[in-house]
């Protein structure tokens, strides 16, 4: 909703309001100190975030990204992203029925 100059709520404030969860994604909130999934376009301009952000556990990108100390996922594979992330949270991939 709108903010109406209010500042920004925090993260630990928006979490209050969730109900219980499994896993949380969260998007945006650069700066605060959780673990993260960086999504990454060298088209883009910006800086690869990964090397002074030691709560980067992953690069999600369009192309190789040679620089980053962490795995680097194929931004097109969003199975590769899906498993990456339930592995990392020791969470076991959903068994979907009738697939292979």
């Amino acid at each position: 909703h709108e903010l109406r100059g209010a500042p920004e709520a925090s993260v630990e404030e928006l979490i209050r309001h969730m109900t219980p969860v499994d896993l949380l994604i969260i998007e945006g909130f650069k700066r605060h100190a959780h673990d993260k999934l960086e999504v990454f376009r060298r088209s883009v301009g910006k800086p690869l975030l990964c090397p002074e952000d030691s709560r980067i556990v992953a690069v999600a990108s369009d192309g190789p990204v040679p620089e980053a100390r962490v795995p680097v996922i194929d931004l097109g594979d969003t199975r590769a992203i899906a498993d990456f992330v339930l592995a990392y949270n020791g969470l076991a991939p959903a068994r979907v029925r009738g697939a292979a």
